[in-house]
């Protein structure tokens, strides 16, 4: 029998560890003819320290919901929640990486990780040994100076990710960052993704369309339905951590993955 949890998607009780809590969100956009339901209902809890994918597929509301996450936009009814505060604006216990790493093309690898440090007027000395210990995990040690042209796309989401962590975020939201890259460099930045996290072990939640990144980062996927996005169904990951490219020959994995994209594509 496949080692494989999948729970129903009714609302749920919150659990005293939820860190964010999605309460009945719709998301209207437009007016009149124009009127569109991009979301309806959504409910969730994510659980504090726990990495969550959000999976689906083009247009179903992935990026919306993140947005209303990070206090970005607001829902047109409903609430989210962290730490049973509604989240109205952005702050600086939540961290965002874009889908492009919208880096600062005039300032420095170094200077733009220390953008946030900037804007919250805090100790500069102190965050700069914190961006130059990020820039050593993240193999980028040597290139503090260089400007965002003169890196890969890879390592310029690297840097993305050592910026949106410099503050020591509690909750890092993440939108389809690796998107734009290359399959084997995708696989990469998973596992890059996977070794940052298991030091800050900060809630995480990941919009992806891919199924294999999804099952291999998540604790828990949760699968929108087609516009209005609503929660069809929450897989529950069984792999063990830390993970390795070798769980993806994994026979829950592979079962994971097909099961997936099976719901996906009912």
């Amino acid at each position: 029998m496949r080692d494989v949890s999948v729970s129903n998607p009714k609302p749920q009780q919150v659990p005293a560890t939820a860190k964010i809590e999605f309460r009945d969100v719709t998301k209207t956009f437009g007016a009149g003819t124009k009127r569109m339901l991009a979301l309806s209902g959504i409910n969730l809890s994510i659980e504090e320290g726990q990495f969550v994918s959000i999976l689906g597929e083009s247009g179903c509301g992935k990026t919306t919901l993140l947005r209303i996450a990070a206090g970005l936009i607001p829902p047109s009814s409903g609430s989210v929640l962290m730490d049973d505060v509604a989240i109205t604006r952005p702050g600086r216990d939540m961290g965002f990486v874009f889908q492009q790493s919208v880096l600062l093309e005039w300032r420095t690898v170094l200077e733009n990780i220390l953008l946030p440090v900037e804007i919250f007027k805090l100790d500069m000395k102190e965050h700069r040994e914190k961006a130059l210990e990020f820039l050593k995990m993240l193999g980028l040690s040597g290139f503090e100076n260089h400007y965002p042209i003169q890196l890969s796309g890879g390592m310029q989401q690297r840097v993305s990710i050592a910026r949106a962590l410099i503050l020591s975020p509690s909750v890092l939201l993440m939108d389809e960052p690796f998107g734009a890259l290359d399959a084997i460099t995708r696989e990469q930045m998973n596992s890059e993704l996977l070794r940052i996290w298991s030091h800050s072990r900060t809630t995480a939640v990941f919009i992806t369309h891919d199924i294999g990144e999804a099952a291999f980062l998540s604790d828990r996927v949760v699968l929108l339905g087609s516009r209005p996005g609503c929660v069809k169904q929450i897989f529950d990951i069984p792999l063990p951590r830390p993970r390795t490219a070798e769980h993806r020959y994994d026979n829950r994995f592979v079962c994971l993955c097909r099961d997936m994209k099976q719901a996906m594509m009912a």
